[in-house]
């Protein structure tokens, strides 16, 4: 394990959470869903609470769940909380650099809550994030945790026409 895996493992425990897992840089497979359960419960409460209006669910995308979980882990590595990366980057700008094509997309970011149901607490009570939540164009989304920094990203892949 690296010296700064194992510093941020020590926070993660320390902050009273578990370290995410390693990101792997490459999937052949995508799994249904997050393998950290506190996210699987989090993409299940959003899409209950989508339901509930009537709104299609979110299907889980992994590899947005990796921009997702990188940014989380570059927020508390670095020591800030913005939409803007340490590098100046954007959401959209994450998404490109992962190949990640969409023709619509938004980003929902926390911080300090410890639990499913505080970060979607949160984010409803916030109008841009509740819209970002609530949003039926949005077809695919993906969730980053790590110590306690949330990343929600949400996206339309583009509309393929017929020829």
């Amino acid at each position: 394990m690296s010296t700064a895996r194992a510093a941020a493992a020590l926070l993660a425990l320390a902050l009273g959470c578990a370290p995410a897992p390693p990101i792997a840089e490459t999937r052949t497979s995508q799994p249904a869903a997050s393998e950290d359960p506190v996210v699987r419960e989090l993409a299940e409460r959003v899409n209950a609470h989508r339901r509930r209006l009537g709104r299609p669910p979110l299907q889980w995308d992994a590899r947005v769940a990796t921009v997702a979980l990188r940014h989380s882990r570059n927020m508390v590595e670095r020591d800030f909380f913005s939409h803007q990366d340490s590098q100046g980057r954007s959401p959209f700008d994450r998404l490109d650099a992962a190949g990640i094509r969409f023709s619509k997309a938004a980003e929902n970011i926390a911080s300090g809550q410890r639990d499913a149901a505080s970060v979607l607490d949160s984010w409803l009570s916030s109008a841009g994030h509740r819209e970002n939540l609530e949003d039926p164009d949005f077809t695919r989304h993906g969730i980053g945790r790590f110590a306690n920094h949330w990343t929600h990203v949400f996206i339309r892949p583009p509309r393929i026409r017929p020829d």
